[in-house]
């Protein structure tokens, strides 16, 4: 009995129909479709879809994977191949148009054998990006053609050449009615804030002013935000935020009210909005070649300053000169000490020349 398979986003839909070759073993005997029949690519717009075998939808799912990594990064790389011509193909057109070509077959130029144009459409920035949802909603189904994968490898970011932020490239999907819409359906879920009267100031006596006085100033976060250090010392470890073993000693006790008044930014998209600016920050200043990974432990403001960071491996101690961490490091922002709101990331320098940022 044929399985059908479909992924709908609002400008692309996907459907993949096969059937299971799956009996007897353990991935779900008749409901996982293994073998391919045939795969329609519904294009908002279009009159008819795009349609195609086996063939057709491993080229496509490799030639829009390709273009789409190439589009984001900005860097010109081999597209995936499987050792034969590709059923489709494409290009851009400029900032907002890409052109899907779909070939017929091949004819003969002489001794040449050369492919023949056959369907072409051009799609907009949004279509192209659902179709690539439509594709990652594919892989991302166990139950269909769970032999199939595409080899993704990353792109050096030696090869980046100076151009257009990937801001600005994003930025015409980000607006539009669709974008309107989800605003609107996010802020229609924000609970109304209860308002509170402020309590009033509860007077001290002299013997608490006194303590006041005279008990330490509280400290920023253990290893992430400048301490106070005597003239004597080096002033790059002021600027780091760096302490050593013994100051952490001393420290233990304002560090831990640190760490408890301190405000952890929790918002699932406010850590992903300041991830991606703490990397587009990393990756545009990073210019110096190393020559072994290096791991920090990066605290960020949700203004998008950087107010400190920590060594984690050893080789990271050493080549903290080669990031571009001091210079990002915000002093303004480090003034401010516990009253803002901060979150914590792991910044990953490859010596192969990749960055990684992820949420602590």
């Amino acid at each position: 009995m044929p399985i059908q398979r479909q992924y709908s986003l609002p400008n692309c839909k996907l459907i993949l129909q096969g059937l299971s070759d799956t009996e007897g073993t353990n991935l779900n005997p008749g409901k996982v479709l293994s073998i391919l029949m045939s795969a329609e690519c519904h294009i908002y717009g279009q009159e008819s879809p795009l349609t195609g075998g086996q063939d057709f939808f491993e080229s496509l799912v490799r030639q829009v994977s390709s273009y789409a990594q190439e589009f984001l990064s900005g860097i010109s790389s081999p597209r995936h191949h499987s050792g034969k011509q590709e059923l489709l193909e494409l290009h851009r057109i400029d900032a907002n148009l890409h052109r899907l070509t779909i070939f017929d077959g091949n004819v003969s130029r002489g001794n040449m054998a050369e492919q023949k144009p056959g369907r072409t459409i051009d799609l907009t920035t949004v279509q192209l990006f659902d179709l690539v949802e439509a594709i990652d909603q594919f892989f991302a189904d166990s139950l269909t053609l769970p032999g199939f994968s595409l080899a993704v490898k990353p792109v050096s970011r030696r090869k980046a050449k100076s151009g257009e932020p990937i801001a600005e490239k994003v930025l015409p999907v980000a607006v539009g009615m669709s974008g309107l819409a989800v605003a609107a359906l996010a802020l229609f879920f924000v609970p109304i804030p209860e308002v509170q009267r402020p309590k009033e100031p509860q007077p001290q006596s002299d013997e608490s002013v006194g303590n006041l006085e005279t008990s330490p100033k509280n400290t920023p976060e253990l290893g992430l935000n400048p301490v106070p250090v005597s003239e004597g010392l080096d002033s790059s470890r002021e600027s780091t935020g760096i302490i050593d073993d013994s100051e952490q000693i001393e420290t233990k006790e304002n560090s831990e009210l640190s760490l408890t008044t301190s405000r952890e930014i929790t918002d699932p998209a406010e850590i992903e909005r300041l991830q991606s600016l703490l990397y587009d920050a990393i990756d545009e200043s990073w210019t110096i070649e190393i020559n072994a990974d290096l791991v920090y432990s990066v605290t960020m403001t949700g203004d998008g300053y950087i107010t400190g960071y920590k060594p984690i491996n050893p080789a990271a101690a050493d080549g903290v000169d080669k990031t571009p961490l001091p210079d990002l490091l915000n002093q303004k922002a480090v003034g401010r000490g516990n009253s803002q709101s901060t979150a914590k990331f792991k910044v990953f320098f490859s010596a192969q020349g990749f960055l990684e940022v992820e949420p602590w």
